[in-house]
């Protein structure tokens, strides 16, 4: 009877799974592997929980998972960012990186939409049954938010960066230049005056570059979407649903946010064994003595570094000798010969796997968000190596943490690597200040991932409006309340007008009587 009592309560589950599934379109145009990681967590988990997932990307899945379609390869059509940057090309990008991310990793993206299983998609998209909900990344390509009007479904975006300031924009969300470090601030604490100052003119001047550099993407949206009447992508902007932001407020800092933006900083951390090879396993159980870890991300290349810097780590790796080295490097021809007898390299590495290996000491990074985060969640200290973008404000927060120091990539030399290394690997207050921030970070009600699952199925549940601002629709005067305040100051400078008019009528009446009443004296 017991049997038969569990087996109906897993049908009337799985019936009202099926009853409450919905079908999500999830669409990534951008080819990088960190951003995926984010976006493929949620997707997968919303296939987990019985909703059906179509697919448009460039990672295909290798394995069969229940309701989840890979329904267009991305990868055949676009070159993948892998490892393809050197460190000085991705220093000439941090010059420009508003300009890249909206051109060569935004509207460039967009024509994506003119390949031919896309426009297969497009054009005859299916209906049943139709769509529910679209999610897809805001990075550079805001012209991906028209698939919600194709669809006539919400969107969901999801953003594997921090509060960017154009988001914080579009949802009215509060920008808090006073208090809060945007992206485009490198120091992590907003103190003084000049902090404040430098921290608006930054912010609001990579916005509109950001809005400037991506306005060419309405017409995109028009040739590729075949809907002339669609709304531009400004105020496609403004329809967004939900922002799934891969911050937190023990990493960035706290700032006041809008219900529609949520923060799910380091969803794609899963906290659980990773298959490795049984060569790594063997390396890293053997490291008794302790392990660094030493990358530069998905995007750049070790060997790309100067031959005098890769000689410096070479010197400094072999005198923390019995400490083990563990480098990614996707192409060890390129480089220079001597590599000490403790140092290992591989091609790719499961990183969370290495994180969080128990002999693994020091990371070595380029200060990535999702690199740090994971670093952050096992509590490794960091030598922080910034080249471009948000790196060198990542690895200035784990230093405002105590868990980090940082390299100049211009200026590396045996002497700082050695300092740093040995400060990190014999100085406990680092490892132990780690283990604290780590410990702040886990401290959630729910997980990153089950609180991007009840948020995305609220919108579901609730509509496309249920959660966005009213203050969307308000431009950014009436936002801000200076309508309010310049009413305010009129009053307040009429009734100083008026009190002054008053006075001066009181005080001549009174200098009339005055006189008056002298003159009445006189005169008797």
């Amino acid at each position: 009877m017991e049997q038969l009592r569990v087996v109906f309560y897993l049908l009337l589950a799985i019936s009202v799974q099926a009853i409450d599934a919905s079908r999500i379109l999830c669409v990534f145009p951008y080819s990088g592997r960190s951003h995926y990681q984010m976006f493929e967590v949620i997707c997968r988990g919303l296939a987990e929980r019985g909703h059906r997932i179509d697919m448009i990307g460039h990672f295909p899945t290798k394995n069969s998972i229940a309701n989840y379609t890979d329904i267009i390869d991305l990868s055949k059509d676009a070159k993948s960012v892998v490892n393809s940057l050197t460190v000085d090309f991705a220093k000439h990008i941090g010059l420009w990186v508003t300009y890249y991310q909206s051109t060569k990793f935004g509207s460039a993206l967009c024509d994506l939409m003119g390949t031919e299983d896309m426009q297969k998609f497009i054009k005859n998209p299916p209906n049943d049954p139709p769509y529910d909900l679209v999610i897809t990344e805001y990075f550079g390509s805001p012209c991906y938010l028209g698939f919600g009007t194709l669809l006539n479904a919400p969107v969901v975006v999801g953003i594997s960066f921090m509060h960017m300031p154009y988001v914080d924009d579009f949802m009215a969300n509060p920008f808090s230049y006073a208090s809060f470090s945007n992206l485009y601030t490198d120091k992590p604490v907003i103190e003084t005056f000049t902090d404040r100052l430098w921290n608006f003119i930054v912010n609001y001047w990579e916005m509109q570059k950001f809005y400037s550099y991506t306005s060419n993407q309405n017409e995109i949206m028009k040739k590729y979407l075949g809907l002339s009447d669609i709304p531009d992508v400004r105020e496609l902007e403004k329809t967004v649903s939900l922002a799934l932001v891969n911050s937190h407020y023990s990493y960035h800092g706290i700032k006041p946010i809008t219900p529609a933006v949520v923060e799910v900083g380091g969803l794609h951390i899963i906290d659980r064994d990773q298959k490795i090879s049984s060569e790594l396993k063997n390396w890293l159980d053997s490291a008794d003595h302790g392990l660094v870890y030493f990358t530069l991300g998905s995007l750049m290349a070790i060997e790309s570094l100067p031959r005098e810097a890769l000689l410096a780590f070479y010197a400094s790796f072999a005198k923390i000798a019995p400490v083990k080295v563990l480098v990614k490097c996707s192409n060890t021809t390129k480089l220079p010969p001597g590599l000490p007898s403790n140092v290992m390299t591989l091609p790719w590495i499961q990183q969370i796997a290495v994180l969080r290996h128990k002999n693994t000491r020091v990371f070595i990074t380029h200060g990535g968000l999702m690199g740090t985060q994971e670093a952050l969640y096992y509590g490794i200290p960091m030598i922080g190596i910034p080249v471009f973008y948000d790196q060198t404000k990542n690895v200035r927060i784990m230093i405002n943490k105590n868990m980090a120091w940082m390299l100049n990539h211009e200026n590396i030399n045996e002497e700082t690597v050695d300092a740093a290394l040995n400060a990190l690997l014999k100085d406990p207050k680092y490892r132990e200040s780690a283990k604290r921030n780590s410990r702040m970070f886990r401290d959630r009600p729910m997980s990153a991932k089950e609180t991007a699952m009840y948020w995305i199925e609220y919108v579901i549940r609730n509509g496309p409006d249920s959660l966005r601002s009213p203050a969307v629709v308000l431009p950014w005067w009436k936002r801000k309340m200076l309508d309010v305040f310049a009413f305010l100051i009129v009053c307040f400078v009429l009734a100083i007008i008026v009190s002054v008019l008053l006075l001066g009528i009181l005080f001549k009446a009174f200098c009339k009587y005055k006189r008056d009443n002298e003159m009445e004296k006189k005169v008797k």
